[in-house]
């Protein structure tokens, strides 16, 4: 029984001796753990730095581009105003025919604002160039979903940079009844509902 008393005895320090040594690799491995994280952390803030250390370059005053400002600048209105109306037409319209309507966060990307090194003007000019061509890209992607419902008939001639909807357009028929037919089949959006 003593025997057995003291095995117990020396299997419990050799636990414990090994619970505290697995407790001081897990210490070990926690200051390993922080010392790394801190060195990625001070990295980034010094690269940060460096960032903010780069001087911006000066915006060289040319007579070309102070003359076309108002030109550039003056079609922010008719663009907000298209826009507008292009999102009235395609939710009232769309809606009737039954076209999927376009979803403008497929086509409105303004992520190069968000790079570090331009200057705020040259960030703001960034965002209104986004957004007409963005909204160029809408409107076309309107107009394919339209002449594919209303008339989706190829050209004759061969054309270039065509819309998404244009490959699937008829471009020939044997009868009215035969393109009839093929205009009612692209009338089923079907293909558009699930992107």
């Amino acid at each position: 029984m003593k025997e057995n008393i003291l095995d117990k005895i020396k299997e419990s320090i050799s636990e414990i001796a090994n619970n505290n040594e697995a407790y001081t690799k897990l210490i070990q491995l926690k200051e390993n753990v922080l010392q790394t994280f801190d060195e990625h952390i001070n990295k980034i803030l010094e690269e940060k730095e460096i960032i903010k250390r780069i001087k911006f370059p000066k915006v060289k005053v040319n007579f070309k581009y102070v003359l076309s400002i108002p030109f550039i600048y003056s079609m922010i209105l008719p663009s907000v105003i298209l826009h507008i109306f292009v999102q009235i037409y395609q939710q009232v319209c769309f809606r009737l025919y039954g076209i999927p309507t376009v979803k403008q966060s497929e086509y409105f990307v303004y992520d190069r604002k968000l790079l570090s090194l331009l200057n705020p003007l040259e960030k703001f000019n960034c965002i209104y160039c986004s957004y007409v061509n963005n909204l160029f890209r809408f409107c076309t992607e309107i107009g394919a979903r339209t002449e594919r419902y209303w008339c989706p008939i190829k050209y004759y001639r061969r054309i270039n940079k065509t819309h998404s909807q244009y490959e699937k357009f008829v471009k020939e028929a044997k009868s009215r009844d035969d393109f009839e037919e093929k205009w009612e089949e692209l009338r089923d959006f079907s293909d558009l509902e699930n992107t």
